[in-house]
């Protein structure tokens, strides 16, 4: 697989962040340990705070969603995590995954 899609979402009150049924089937194949998430919400509060303390919030929120421990756990599965509106299909962020 060469990337896996993440759909972002703006709420009211944050951003959603989800992955298809297809890729969490996918994500569930490579290794039963692995749980990936339906959906999770962030307030736009903590997004931002958790940004300008410790980084790009992208980089902590993909490993929760896809159910994994290490990022390491995608090498040779992934090459990519695109971060995508969800109306507008417009990439948001990417991350490149490291071997």
């Amino acid at each position: 697989m060469e990337a896996i899609k993440v759909n972002v979402s703006k709420q009211m009150d944050g951003y959603t962040f989800c992955i298809l049924p297809s890729i969490r089937n996918k994500i569930k194949s490579w290794n039963p340990n692995f749980r990936p998430a339906k959906i999770i919400s962030v307030d736009y509060e903590i997004k931002s705070g958790f940004e300008e303390y410790i980084g790009k919030f992208e980089n902590w929120i993909y490993p929760v969603l896809l159910g994994i421990d290490d990022p390491k756990d995608l090498k040779e599965k992934v090459n990519e995590i695109q971060f995508v509106d969800s109306q507008t299909d417009k990439l948001l962020h990417s991350i490149i995954v490291e071997a």
